[in-house]
């Protein structure tokens, strides 16, 4: 019963979007290398970690055990 129903228009598929240019996936490429390099730099070894306890004053127990400083003592 298709003289039942409405007719649909449907509309056009939207135009193809343009090529990027050369030079955006040049900016797009140093840009991330960028980033990649800074997040390298901000990277820190376990020696750099700060332990503390639940106060934040920092372990004394390293120089009383003589051990590594753990998150226990």
């Amino acid at each position: 019963m298709s003289f039942l129903r409405p007719k649909v228009m449907v509309p056009p598929p939207p135009p193809v979007p343009e090529e990027p240019a050369k030079a955006d996936y040049e900016k797009a490429a140093a840009l991330a290398g960028e980033a990649e390099a800074t997040e390298r730099r901000k990277r820190r070894g376990r020696g750099s970690t700060i332990v503390a306890g639940q106060l934040g004053e920092t372990s004394t127990s390293m120089s009383s055990t003589g051990g590594t400083p753990t998150l226990l003592g």
